[in-house]
Formats: structure tokens, C-alpha cells, sequence
């Protein structure tokens, strides 16, 4: 500023700009002395790497630069110190750069380190020193053996440059199969361990070489099913077969065809063409089914073989007709039995198959209207009752045919005889004989005799077998009943049999069981199964060791099947053996060098004659087994990782043998603790995994290895070996829960306790600590992170979330992650926390009054009104139960708890009451209840509601059935307490069964007679009689009138139409029932009530009675069908009306016809003595010997017969009674005396004899003193009265003994009487 002297001082301004120019005083300087970076290999050129700054407090410009610029990989901008890639990074070729950055000014420069790590990517693939690799091995290596190593290597480091090999194999992990794949390729990968991991390949070519190991393979290995019918002729082809061989040169040579087939005797095989035939015709009844075998053998060496089994199956062929068997029936049936009576059943039976064996009978010949047979059971069974009378025996034929239509050649006969009480069939002497043959005798030599008899005279019996011997191996002679051998018996085929003997008498037969034992013959000798055995043996085994146990079979019995054995041949006697066990043992040490020994065992048995069989046993000497295998240590511990893979081998156990060849030769097997086949053992004893491991599931096992050699009897040694699995971290945390559900009360403070969560990971140590955290950020939730529980942050109000949110549940995810190395592993699940509601709200009403109407005649259980409350709790909170607290005191009203809804319980009358104030409380269900009320106003509607009412239910009347029609019968009244049309009463008959029978008048209730009354058509009506009013609507109310009709007699009793008929037998005891004659009567009680009475019988005598109440006839005394065979009887049927003069009656008339029993013996009529000429001419008729009985029919017929006296001089005609002269008479005997018998045809033969004295007349005959005698004698004289006494002299003197006969009469008074038959010895 300048300012100048004057008044006023007046000042002037100017400005002047310094420009300060700066001096290069200050250096750069860097903001760190060392930079560091990393940088990836293959990032891209161009990528920065990081920046570097400087600061310099001086003005201008500064420059930068970098050591080595051109050299190295990297540039720096020199404006904005960005570093950059100029060229690409190769880890493989420099890892890491140090670069010196330099910030210029133009005065001092500054300088800064930098160093540039170049990190590995994984960049290099693993590279194999092949692409191919080849290697040769025979397929029958065990598992487990060493084929080939390969390896690859990788110019990356680290994981990036470690390898991994996976291949089909570079160690035989399963068994090999030349056949199968003569070259295997595997194809071998290398993997690095790269987090993108790279992968280089190569091959490696297994060729296998063959060995005999494949055993002729036919084209159906599982075997050939071949149908065949059967009795194709023979030279049939089956089937042609073939077998291969997979195996290469004579290992795979097999000849055309098989080599041979068992059984031979039914089959053939063509070993060119293969081709299976049958050598002759097959019958498939003797067997069905054939099993085969074929054997294929190769020319290997040695030669393997295989067999295959052709199952061949027979067809049937409907060649077997249906053979009964028995062949003939004899049955029994008693006459009158009812139709379908059983009588007895046929079989026959029929060898083929399905309907060709399906048996179906018939009868071809005999009686078919009386007889029958069940088509499929042959059960013959009678169609209608037997009459023995009629016919005594009937014999059938019965057919049975197949389902092909073949019948049986044989037919069936079967015999049926009818029998009644006095048939006597044959009965053997005993029930059951028993009898003993041996096997082997001669044919017809004589077995055992049975015998039966019978008690009807001159009966012949004949025999016959009828069951138990199908095959005929016996015979019986038909008269004697002597069994004799039919054909050869074999022990061994059977040996027991059971016949059944029918004897027949006649018509009738009778039966007996036979037992027959067949005896031992000693004709079957010892069987060995084998014709040749062999067995090795140990050069110092002791004498008495057991070698072989000998065994054969001899089907005979007893001591016939005894087997004992001894040595044919032994060889320097080195052998003995059991003569009961067959056991064979050495007497002493064998000699190895002699290689082996052919002994023969012979085995007889204890018969006689002694029966035996051999066989040839090859025993082979081999070396002593005399030192164990030995462990190199007493044990083993090894450990590997959990991780490790399948077929790796882990260690090796050695063990040592010090005996040669076989007997040193060791082979390993684990034979305990290889818990879940984990690991395998290889023959030169390499133990590799078998299984993958798991630490988790066992950490640790304890393997019991055994060395065995491999001699006859082998020695072994064992060890223990421990493998220990260490632990990977190959398990992730697990929880126990995927989705956890807690519910958490609302209005809790915070921090308070939610749930627990919790995993478990199985790994060990780190591996297996477990750590929780939420997977986002939870502002309402907090998780302890070791132990897993869930803790609130802040309170809950529910009803605010449900307002909010439109939920009370809040899902949240957890994570749960091990401390592993090298990468943790993780879980998570879900967690549902829901909140839990309390009770902190009321019910709430959505109105306060509420009001409603309802008529007075409403139904009960008619709704009202329904009321409604809510609550916003949930659960029992928010759950309203609602009552009426006040109003309802007369109960007419219900409230639904539940739903609110009112209805009317009550009968509702308006002029009783006409409103109603209810009070209405809603409560809900929490633990301690909030409630509210609300008002419900309801009017009471006014209806006509009173209906007309009867004084009571149900009216009973009584009237007569005569009463006429118009008469009043009743009156019904009702009353309505309505007034007007509601009271004005209008009767009806509305339901009834009254037929227009009455009638109402509608004003009165008054009922009249409209039609006449039948009780007997109608005795009950009732009528509903209704009384309806005229209100709007109109009420009605209705009563029952129970008209009952009193009868009258007006009908009188009535017996079924026709003359009644019965037959009764006679001799039925008194008091027997004959009949119930019955009669009707409509009228009702004692008008219809019936007494029964016989008013008439004929012939007269009261031989019957009837009850009066049933009507029911007895008899009354005794039925004599000769006194009367017919009686009629008058029955009267009267009723029981009052006065007696009203009774009404019918009659019926009963004929009671009397059959006939045998119930009177034959009386001799006709004269017992009689005088004949003694010049009689033989044959001629000297007299008719009568007998009369009173009997009907057979009963009343008489056959006569001479039962004893002089036979063989007389005979009488059986029928006619004829007696004539059968040879001379002899003058000098002057008397015959003969027994004759009369005898009646009925069931039950009734018979009678008198003696007949036949007296030859001579010339010094006795003389009577008057050539004829007259008396009289009265009628009615008792028996034994003297009528008169006759004499009569001898002309030889008087001692002369005369004896007195009646030889004739003619009067017919003693045809009428019982007079004696014959006068015994008088003397004159």
C-alpha cells in the first residue's frame, strides 16, 4: 500500500504475486521400504499385480524404472505404479521374482524391494514312461499276485504334482478267466491332487495263458428236459448232445460226443453223434420219470470232465384198461331197509394218467330198478326197498371205464343177498387165521386150511380169496378151504399178507381174515456199495490205527442178515480188521517205498448155505508230517490309515516249514477276527484289504492267522496279528435331526432357553469336534456354538407375529462343521421354532344384544339363533365353549357349547310365556379362563296349538254275531280346549279293517252296524276313529275301537270228506293206537269244542275205544284176525254249546281191516292110525294126513314131512299130505309107527307132530265082540267123558295083549272139537 502526505491522507493499493521456485530438496518416498504379491501362473499378461506409491515434497516430475526390465516378466507404469505381466509365469520354470522399483525426481532417486511369489496352478498333467505296458500271466494266479508296476510323475508341485493310480488292476483283485477275456486292457490313470485335478492315461495289456481249468461246458448245463410217450418204439431219438470246451489246444479238445450215459439198460448214446435213443419201449405205469447222466470228458492232462443230467419224462398213453380188483363182491342187506340203503363198494383202478386213469362205474348187467352205483365213489346203494319174499338174491355186473373209453376187461360181480331173521350165513371156525410159510417154496405147497359151516342142513360151502392178494401169489381150493402157493414168494418183495376168505353158502355168505407170514430163506448175499475204494495213509501210523470203515448190506433177515466181515487178501499180514464193524487197522508200520497196497475184504453173512461178496480197498503209503510251521514272531501290530483303498497290500506275515515237499509247503487263511471279511490273506501270506475299512466302525482288529502245510495230516501254527485303522476325516458332523421342531411360550424375556441342536461326527479328534452357527445372521435368535442351544434375543407377542407376519413359526437353517484338516466338513438341517400360545385374550361377541322370534308350536330341536365369539388365542386358548348363565330358568332352551347355536329343547306356549331374555357367556378352554357375555331377546309367536283330545286311547267293545244291522254299536267323544273352527269337531274312520262292516256319524261319534257280523269270517275289528278340528291349519288327534265279536253257534262240526280205512296187524297189545279221526268246527270256544264217542261197532264186543278229547282209537281188547278180520265203527264228533239242546254233531264212519300173524300152529285133523292091506302096491295112497290152520296166506299153508318111524317104507307128500307106501310091507311086523310133522310157511315157522300108527291086517287078528257099537252122548259133555267101551278078543288067548286104534270117522262133530289123538294101551 502507498499513502501520501496530504489531507486527508489518501492511500493507494497493488498486488504483487512471489512465485517461490522450488530447489530438487526433497526425495521420493516410497509408503513401504518391502512390498510382497503373489500372483497366479496363468494369469493372463496385462493382469496388474499390485501397485506401488511414492510421495516427494518437491515440485515437477519424478520418473520410475525397474531392475532388469527387459529380462523379467513384469513392467511398472512409471505414472501410476501399477505392475504388470508382460509375459507369461511358469511355475515349473521360476517360482518366485525379486524386483527393485525405482522412483525418480530429478534429483536423488528412491528405491523399494519387491518380491513376486508366483503361486503353482495346476497346469501339468501326470505323464507315464509308456502309453502301453504288456505283460504275460497265467490265468490261474492266486487273487492278490503281483503283475506290474507303473508310475507317472507331474512337474507341479504339491497336491498339483502328487498322483493317484486307478486301474482295473496292477494286482489281481479277482479271479482270472482265459476263457472269458484271453487279453485284458486296462486302461491305468494318473490323477494329480489339484483342487481341478488333471488326468494322463495308459494302457496296460494283460495277456493270459490257458490252463485246463474249464471243464466240458454242454449247451444246458442246468440239465435237458425231454418228453417222450410213452411205448414209442425202440430206437426213438430224445435228443442229440454236445459239449464244449473253452480252454485252447487238448485242454479245449473234447470228442464229438459224450463219452457215455447211465442207466445204460433203457438208453442209448452214440458217442459220434451224440445222439440219445431208447433201446426198447418204455412203459410209464412201471416208471414215469428217468433221471440221466451224460459225462463229457476233455483230453487235458490231467483230463477234466462234467456231467450233465437229461431228466426224461414218459407222456401217458391210455394203454391200461381199469382192473377191478377184488373182482367179485358178496353183500348182505336186510329186506324192507329204505332206498339209498347202502349195500357195498367197487373199485377198480386204472394206472394211467388224468381222465385216461379217471374211473368212472356202471352197471352193465343185473336188477338197475332196484340197484344203483355211484359213477365216481362205485358206492351201489338200493333204489327201493327189497322184498325177500319176492327174490332172495340178485347178482350185478359192473363195468368201469376210463376217461379214454377203455372198459375193464373184467367185470365186477357182486352178489346181494336179501336176508331176514332166519337166515344163517356160513360162520368159520375162527374170526382170524394165522399161518406160515417160507419164501421160495414150491408152487402148490400146502399154506393153512380154513373151514366154515352153517346151520341150515345140507348146505354146500365153497372158498374164495377175495382181497389182500392181487398179484395171486395164493390159491384156495373151493370145497376145502385149503390155501395153497400160486406162484414164487418173495421174502424181500413182501412179507405179510392179509387175505379175505368168503364162504358161501347158497345165497349167503360169511368171511374170515387170513393172516399169512412169509418166513426168511437166506438167497441174497451181502452187497458192498463200491466194487473199488482207496484211502491214504501216514508211513507212522501206529498198529491199531483205523484206516477205513467197510460197510455192506444184506436185505435178508436175522442171521441171514448178519454181515461179517474178514481180509481175502493182506498183504504181508499189515492189516485186520472187524469182523462185526468192518473197521479196518493197522498191525503194524507201513513201508513207504512200497508205494501202496491192494487189500480185498470179504463180507458173508450167517445163513445157510453162508452167502459173501468182496471188494478191493488201495491203501497209499505217504511221508511223516513231523514239524509244524513256525512264525518268524510271536506276534504282530501294524497300523495304516482308515483311508487306505481295496486290494492293498498292507504286511506280510513269514512262516517257516522245515520238512520237504508237500509236507513244507505253507499256505495262510485268517481264521478269526476278520470282522466283516475286511482283509484278505494271500498263500505266501500278504495280507491286503478286502473290504473298505471304516474306523468309525472298528478301529481296531485282532486277525488270527494260521500256517498250514499241506500234508496228509497237515500241521499248523498260529499268530495274532493287530491292525489298527487310523482315523481320516472322512465323516461329516451328523444331525440327529434334519428338521428340529421347538416351541418357545410367547411373552418370555429374552435370553431366555429355546431348544438344543445336535450332531455327532464319528471321526476322532479334531476330525471329530463339532462347531453350530446359524447359516445367515438371526437378529431374534442366538446359538452357543459348542453346545448348540438356542436362546431368545427379545420377548415374543404371538397374536403381534400372527398380525405381522401371518405366522408364529420362524425357520432357521444351522450349519454344523468339524475342525478337520485339510477342509472341514459340514451339515445343516432345519429348525421349526413355533410360538407357543398363552392365554392373554378374552372372547369377544360380535354383537352385544342379539334378537330373535319362534313360534309357539316350533319342534323340539328347532335352532333358534346361533351366537359367535372369537378369540385370537390359539389352541384350548382360543377354544369357546358357550352357555346361558340366566333367562333359561324354565330349561326350554339349549345352547350347542361349540358352535353357539340355540335351540328350543322345551314345548313353547305362548299364552304361558311370551318372551325370553337370555344371558349368554362365552369362556374359552385356556388353563385360567377369560370369558364375556351377550343378551339374546327371543318372542314367543301365538298358533293354534291345542289339538282335540279323546278322554282315552283305546275303546274295547263287545257285540254279538247275530246283532242286526243299523244297530248303534258305541260313541267315541273328543274335546279341543281351542274355541271356535279350532274347537268345531268333525270323526272319521280313518284306518281300519273294517271292510265297510261300520259307520260314524261325523258330528256325534256315533258308530252303527253297516253289515252283518260272520265271527267265523272276521271275529276282531279295529277302527281308528279321528277328530279333526277347522283351524288353519287343522289339528287332528285319533283313538283305536277294538271291536270284538261274540260267536254264536251257528256251525256244526265237519270231518274231512270219504269213508276212513285202516289196517292194523293182529295181537297188537290192548291199548294200542289205530287211528286219529279229527272234525272241524269254525265256532269259537265250547261252540267250536269237540268230543268224540263210538256210538256203533261191528261186530259188536267193544274191541275198540276212542278218546274223547283227541279222537284218537285205541283197541280195547284183544284182535283176534280169526275171530273177525274187518271191524266198522260209527264215530260221533258233537260240540259243547250251552244249552245242551244247541249242540250240533256229524258222524263218520271208520273200517278197521286185521292183517294175519303167524299166530296159530298147524292141528292135525285127519285120523293117526289106519289099517292097510299088507299086499299094498308100492307107491299107492294109503291114507290123507290133514292139518288145518286157522292163518291167512303162507301163515295158513301146510307143508308135511316124515320126521322119524320107518322112513325108508313110507313118505308123505310134502304139500298134499298123500301118505303112500314107499317099499314092500312086511305081513309078520302087523304096526308101523311114524312121527309126522306139519309145518306153516310163515316168517316164523310154526310147527306141530302127531304119531301115525299104520296096523296090517291079518287072519289071526283080534275079533271085536260086536261088528258095530251105537251110543249117544249130550251135547256140551265136558272133555274126558266116558262115550263108550268097546272089546275085542285075540284068537292066540287071552294073554295076548290087544291094543285099540281109530282108523276112521265121519262124523263132523270132531272136526269141531278136541278130542285125544290116539287111545294109549287098553285092555280088555
Amino acid at each position: 500500500a502507498v499513502e501520501d502526505k496530504g489531507e486527508p491522507r489518501r492511500r493507494g493499493y497493488l498486488q504483487v504475486n512471489v512465485t517461490v521456485q522450488d530447489i530438487n530438496d526433497n526425495p521420493p518416498v516410497f509408503s513401504q521400504t518391502l512390498y510382497q504379491a503373489r500372483v497366479p501362473e496363468d494369469a493372463p499378461v496385462g493382469a496388474s499385480v499390485l501397485q506401488v506409491a511414492a510421495a516427494d515434497a518437491d515440485e515437477g516430475d519424478g520418473a520410475g524404472g525397474g531392475e532388469g526390465a527387459g529380462s523379467l516378466p513384469f513392467e511398472v507404469d512409471p505414472e501410476s505404479g501399477v505392475i504388470r505381466i508382460r509375459e507369461r509365469l511358469d511355475y515349473e520354470t521360476r517360482q518366485q521374482y525379486s524386483l527393485t522399483v525405482q522412483a525418480v525426481d530429478r534429483g536423488v532417486p528412491a528405491l523399494t524391494s519387491l518380491v513376486i511369489f508366483v503361486n503353482d496352478i495346476n497346469d501339468h498333467p501326470p505323464v507315464f514312461g509308456q502309453s502301453v505296458y504288456r505283460v504275460n500271466i497265467s490265468e490261474e494266479v492266486p487273487l492278490g499276485s503281483y503283475v506290474r508296476g507303473l508310475s507317472a510323475t507331474d512337474r507341479d508341485s504339491g497336491l498339483n504334482g502328487g498322483t493317484a493310480g486307478h486301474a482295473a488292476g496292477t494286482s489281481i483283485s479277482s479271479g482270472l478267466d482265459r476263457e472269458t477275456a484271453s487279453q485284458v486292457v486296462l486302461n491305468i490313470s494318473a490323477r494329480d491332487q489339484g483342487v481341478q485335478p488333471k488326468f494322463s492315461y495308459a494302457q496296460l495289456v494283460v495277456t493270459i495263458l490257458d490252463v485246463n481249468d474249464n471243464k466240458p461246458r454242454f449247451s444246458q448245463p442246468e440239465g435237458y428236459q425231454v418228453s417222450l410217450a410213452e411205448n414209442s418204439p425202440s430206437g426213438t431219438e430224445l435228443l442229440v448232445l454236445s459239449a464244449t470246451d473253452g480252454d485252447l489246444g487238448d485242454n479245449g479238445t473234447v470228442p464229438v460226443g459224450p463219452s457215455s450215459v447211465t442207466p445204460r439198460r433203457f438208453f442209448r448214446l452214440d458217442p459220434v453223434s451224440g445222439k440219445l435213443s431208447t433201446i426198447s419201449q418204455l412203459d410209464r405205469e412201471e416208471q414215469a420219470h428217468f433221471s440221466l447222466q451224460v459225462l463229457a470228458t476233455d483230453l487235458g492232462s490231467p483230463p477234466l470232465s462234467s456231467i450233465a443230467r437229461v431228466n426224461v419224462s414218459l407222456l401217458d398213453v391210455n394203454d391200461n384198461s381199469p382192473v377191478f380188483y377184488p373182482v367179485q363182491y358178496f353183500a348182505h342187506i336186510q329186506e324192507n331197509e329204505p332206498a339209498g340203503t347202502y349195500v357195498t363198494t367197487v373199485s377198480a383202478t386204472d394206472p394211467d394218467l388224468g381222465p385216461n386213469g379217471t374211473v368212472k362205474y356202471s352197471i352193465s348187467a343185473g336188477d338197475t330198478s332196484r340197484f344203483q352205483v355211484h359213477g365216481q365213489t362205485g358206492v351201489i346203494t338200493t333204489k327201493i326197498a327189497l322184498d325177500r319174499e319176492e327174490k332172495t338174491a340178485y347178482q350185478l355186473q359192473i363195468v368201469a371205464t376210463d376217461g379214454g373209453h377203455l372198459q375193464s376187461q373184467n367185470q365186477a360181480i357182486v352178489t346181494i343177498t336179501v336176508l331176514d331173521t332166519q337166515d344163517n350165513p356160513p360162520v368159520f371156525s375162527q374170526g382170524t387165521y394165522s399161518f406160515v410159510v417160507f419164501e421160495n417154496v414150491a408152487l402148490g405147497y400146502h399154506v393153512g386150511t380154513v373151514f366154515a359151516s352153517t346151520m341150515d342142513l345140507n348146505t354146500n360151502i365153497s372158498y374164495l380169496i377175495t382181497t389182500g392178494d392181487q398179484r395171486g401169489v395164493f390159491a384156495i381150493n373151493r370145497v376145502t378151504g385149503q390155501i395153497t402157493t400160486a406162484s414164487i414168494i418173495d421174502r424181500e418183495e413182501q412179507a405179510f399178507y392179509q387175505l379175505k376168505v368168503v364162504a358161501s353158502g347158497g345165497a349167503i355168505t360169511g368171511d374170515a381174515m387170513v393172516n399169512i407170514t412169509v418166513k426168511d430163506l437166506n438167497d441174497n448175499s451181502p452187497h458192498f456199495i463200491h466194487a473199488v475204494e482207496s484211502v491214504n495213509v501216514v508211513e507212522n501210523w501206529k498198529a491199531g490205527h483205523t484206516i477205513f470203515q467197510a460197510k455192506a448190506l444184506d436185505p435178508d433177515e436175522g442171521v441171514n442178515g448178519v454181515v461179517l466181515y474178514s481180509l481175502k487178501q493182506n498183504p504181508k499180514g499189515l492189516f485186520s480188521i472187524s469182523e462185526q464193524t468192518g473197521a479196518i487197522s493197522l498191525t503194524g508200520p507201513l513201508d513207504i517205498n512200497a508205494g501202496s497196497y491192494q487189500v480185498e475184504i470179504l463180507a458173508s453173512d450167517m445163513g445157510v448155505p453162508q452167502l459173501s461178496s468182496n471188494f478191493i480197498l488201495t491203501v497209499s503209503v505217504h511221508d511223516v508230517n513231523d514239524n509244524p510251521p513256525v512264525f518268524d514272531q510271536l506276534s504282530y501290530e501294524i497300523t495304516i490309515l482308515e483311508s487306505e483303498p481295496v486290494n492293498s497290500r498292507f504286511f506280510k506275515v513269514q512262516a517257516s516249514d522245515k520238512d520237504s515237499g508237500v509236507n513244507g509247503e505253507i499256505a495262510y487263511s485268517i481264521i478269526e477276527g476278520n470282522t466283516g471279511d475286511a482283509f484278505g490273506i494271500f498263500p505266501d501270506g500278504q495280507l491286503y484289504i478286502k473290504s473298505e475299512l471304516d474306523r468309525e466302525l472298528q478301529e481296531r482288529y485282532v486277525l488270527l492267522v494260521v500256517a498250514s502245510d499241506r500234508a496228509v495230516e497237515p500241521l499248523n501254527a498260529t499268530v495274532n496279528v493287530t491292525v489298527i485303522l487310523e482315523d481320516v476325516n472322512d465323516n461329516r458332523p451328523l444331525f440327529n435331526s434334519t428338521n428340529y421342531v421347538f416351541y418357545f411360550e410367547e411373552e418370555q424375556r429374552g435370553g431366555s432357553y429355546v431348544g438344543k441342536i445336535n450332531a455327532v461326527d464319528k471321526d476322532f479328534g479334531p476330525n471329530g469336534e463339532v462347531r453350530y452357527s446359524f447359516e445367515h445372521m438371526q437378529p431374534d435368535f442366538e446359538l452357543n456354538t459348542v453346545t448348540g442351544e438356542i436362546r431368545s434375543t427379545h420377548q415374543f407377542d404371538r397374536e403381534a407375529l400372527m398380525r405381522q407376519r401371518g405366522a408364529a413359526v420362524f425357520s432357521l437353517t444351522v450349519i454344523a462343521t468339524d475342525q478337520g484338516l485339510p477342509k472341514p466338513l459340514k451339515d445343516q438341517a432345519t429348525v421349526q421354532i413355533y410360538m407357543k400360545d398363552i392365554n392373554d385374550n378374552a372372547p369377544k361377541f360380535l354383537k352385544d344384544l342379539y334378537q330373535a322370534t319362534i313360534s309357539e308350536l316350533a319342534a323340539n330341536l328347532t335352532q333358534v339363533l346361533r351366537v359367535s365369539a372369537s378369540d385370537v388365542d390359539e389352541g384350548v386358548n382360543g377354544l369357546i365353549h358357550y352357555s346361558v348363565i340366566k333367562g333359561n330358568e324354565e330349561k326350554q332352551f339349549a345352547i350347542d357349547s361349540s358352535t353357539g347355536q340355540v335351540t328350543l329343547v322345551g314345548k313353547l306356549d305362548h299364552e304361558a310365556t311370551a318372551s325370553y331374555s337370555l344371558v349368554i357367556q362365552a369362556v374359552d378352554a385356556g388353563a385360567v379362563s377369560l370369558s364375556s357375555t351377550c343378551m339374546l331377546s327371543i318372542d314367543v309367536l301365538d298358533e293354534n296349538d291345542n289339538s282335540p283330545s279323546f278322554p282315552k286311547s283305546t275303546l274295547l267293545v263287545d257285540v254279538l254275531e247275530n246283532m242286526r244291522v243299523g244297530e248303534l254299536v258305541s260313541s267315541v267323544t273328543a274335546t279341543d280346549s281351542d274355541s271356535g273352527d279350532n274347537a268345531d269337531l268333525h270323526y272319521s274312520i280313518t284306518g281300519t279293517n273294517n271292510h265297510g262292516t261300520f259307520s260314524i256319524s261325523p258330528n256325534t261319534g256315533s258308530i252303527f252296524l253297516a253289515k252283518k257280523l260272520d265271527f267265523e269270517t272276521q271275529s276282531l275289528y279295529k277302527l281308528n276313529i279321528t277328530a279333526k278340528d277347522q283351524g288353519r291349519p287343522p289339528r287332528s288327534s285319533t283313538m283305536s275301537v277294538v271291536i270284538h265279536v261274540r260267536d254264536f253257534n251257528d256251525n256244526p262240526p265237519n270231518f274231512p270228506p270219504g269213508d276212513i280205512f285202516k289196517s292194523i296187524v293182529e295181537n297188537v297189545p290192548v291199548g294200542s293206537p289205530v287211528i286219529s279221526v279229527t272234525a272241524h268246527d269254525p265256532d269259537a270256544d265250547i261252540n267250536g269244542q269237540l268230543t268224540y264217542a263210538i256210538i256203533q261197532q261191528m261186530p259188536r264186543g267193544n274191541h275198540f275205544r276212542i278218546d274223547e278229547v283227541r279222537g284218537t282209537i285205541f283197541t280195547n281188547a284183544e284182535i283176534d284176525r280169526e275171530f273177525a278180520n274187518l271191524f266198522e265203527l260209527t264215530v260221533k264228533a258233537t260240540d259243547q254249546a250251552v244249552p245242551v239242546e244247541s249242540r250240533r254233531f256229524a258222524l263218520k264212519n271208520v273200517t278197521i281191516l286185521v292183517t294175519d300173524q303167524n299166530d296159530n300152529v298147524p292141528v292135525f285133523i285127519s285120523q293117526n292110525a289106519l289099517a292097510a292091506d299088507p299086499s299094498v302096491v308100492i307107491g299107492s295112497i294109503l291114507t290123507t294126513i290133514i292139518a288145518a290152520d286157522p292163518d291167512e296166506g303162507a301163515n295158513g299153508e301146510v307143508e308135511y314131512e316124515i320126521v322119524n318111524g320107518d322112513t325108508e317104507t313110507f313118505i308123505v307128500d310134502r304139500y298134499s299130505g298123500d301118505l303112500r307106501v314107499a317099499s314092500a310091507l312086511v305081513p309078520s311086523q302087523l304096526i308101523y309107527n311114524l312121527i309126522v310133522s306139519a309145518t306153516d310157511l310163515g316168517p316164523e315157522r310154526r310147527k306141530s307132530t302127531t304119531e301115525m300108527t299104520i296096523i296090517l291086517q291079518g287072519l289071526d287078528g283080534p275079533v271085536f265082540t260086536q261088528p258095530k257099537y251105537i251110543t249117544i252122548l249130550k251135547e256140551g259133555e265136558p272133555i274126558g267123558t266116558n262115550v263108550i267101551s268097546i272089546e275085542a278078543a285075540s284068537p292066540r288067548g287071552s294073554e295076548a295083549q290087544v291094543e285099540y286104534y281109530i282108523v276112521s270117522y265121519t262124523s263132523t262133530c270132531f272136526l269141531q272139537s278136541s278130542l285125544p289123538r290116539n287111545l294109549r294101551e287098553a285092555w280088555a
